[in-house]
C-alpha cells in the first residue's frame, strides 16, 4: 500500500511558509490511525500475521509491514 501526499496552497504561497505544518499534522494525527486500521484489518483474519518491518528507512518517510500467511490456521479456521 502506498499513499502519496500532496498539498495545495494559495497562488501567493512562497516556499515552505507554513513550515510543513500540514505534513506534521498528517504524521501526528492521521498516519497513526491509518496504520492502526491496516494492522487491525490484517490481524482480524487468523490466517495472516502482520508485524512492523524495516529495511533501514525512516518510519516517518515510509512504514513497512511484513504480512505472513499461515496455512495451518487456514485448515483450522
Amino acid at each position: 500500500m502506498r499513499i502519496e501526499l500532496a498539498a495545495d496552497f494559495a497562488a501567493d504561497y512562497e516556499g515552505d511558509d507554513d513550515g510543513y505544518v500540514w505534513l506534521e499534522g498528517w504524521r501526528e494525527r492521521v498516519q497513526p490511525r491509518v496504520v492502526r486500521a491496516i494492522y487491525d484489518a490484517l490481524r482480524a483474519d487468523p490466517r495472516f500475521s502482520a508485524v512492523p518491518f524495516s529495511r533501514g528507512k525512516s518510519p516517518s518517510a515510509e512504514i513497512e509491514i511484513a504480512v505472513r500467511y499461515h496455512a495451518s490456521a487456514a485448515k483450522h479456521g
